[in-house]
């Protein structure tokens, strides 16, 4: 679904030349918004979508705020700031054009700017294959540098194994970062990854050459056949907290409104299964 709102209009300072910095020009603004149409959206309720009035006053208070040199900084600056206020749309094209000030050969300028919403996400991995159990993890967090941007990586934990499964220790870390994908779209690359390393799912709670959940999409609360979103279990896992804590100790957890770092210092220590903080991890991927 789109919307697209034309002729926002105002005047502004804007321009690099000095004859440009004491006289205002009209700069009118074009915005052709996608929205999310996701399926835990109910249908026809204001809340399901943006608010045309409060998107135009929005973007009309914008143009007079910064001082910007370049048509083309305002346009990325109104971007990306409607996509942080508007949580519902997922993509936003600006078009602004201003009418140049006389002895200018253009009578028009114009530039477009179009950005795509970004999502913060946490995914925990493991792994406790017999060979090199932390390379395992560095592959994974290598391949998933292909979807997801500006990774933060945790430290690297060795771990018991739960279940009651004779198997070897785990080694145990989290990623944030940033990706454009859906939820299910994360999730289907993320099971690829994991095929692609040749994890096996014959024996729950068994051996994993990578395991890799994703735990948080930003604030999202999300439940859709095999996709929980924030992770199930998270809060109950020290292997995921303590980690997350190293690179995101105030993410709050949406339903149970605590931070990260809170959910850790609440977690009973005869639950831990951490053994230790490992070496084997350094540097950057």
């Amino acid at each position: 679904m789109k919307i697209k709102i034309s002729g926002i209009e105002e005047k502004i300072i804007i321009g690099c030349y000095t004859h440009e910095k004491t006289q205002s020009q009209q700069v009118v603004v074009d915005i052709e918004c996608k929205l999310y149409t996701y399926n835990w959206l109910n249908k026809d309720k204001l809340e399901t979508t943006v608010n045309y009035d409060e998107l135009i006053e929005y973007v009309r208070e914008l143009l007079p705020k910064p001082k910007y040199n370049l048509l083309e900084s305002l346009g990325q600056y109104i971007a990306s700031s409607i996509l942080e206020k508007f949580t519902l749309i997922s993509q936003v094209q600006v078009d602004l054009v201003k009418t140049a000030l006389s002895g200018l050969r253009a009578q028009e300028i114009k530039v477009s700017n179009m950005q795509l919403r970004k999502f913060k996400v946490a995914l925990a991995l493991g792994s406790n294959h017999v060979y090199l159990p932390q390379q395992q993890l560095i592959t994974a967090i290598e391949i998933l540098g292909e979807y997801i941007e500006e990774i933060k990586i945790a430290d690297f934990y060795e771990t018991k194994p739960v279940g009651g499964v004779v198997q070897n220790n785990f080694i145990n870390s989290v990623i944030t970062g940033f990706t454009q994908l859906k939820p299910e779209q994360l999730l289907g690359k993320i099971k690829s990854i994991e095929k692609l390393m040749g994890k096996d799912e014959v024996q729950i709670n068994g051996p994993r050459i990578i395991d890799i959940d994703l735990i948080f999409y930003d604030n999202l609360i999300y439940t859709h056949n095999f996709l929980q979103i924030p992770h199930k279990d998270m809060h109950n896992r020290d292997f995921v907290l303590v980690p997350l804590v190293d690179i995101a100790p105030d993410w709050v957890h949406p339903i149970l409104q605590k931070t990260v770092k809170q959910l850790c210092a609440e977690l009973p220590r005869v639950n831990y299964s951490i053994i230790a903080k490992t070496e084997y991890y350094k540097g950057g991927i």
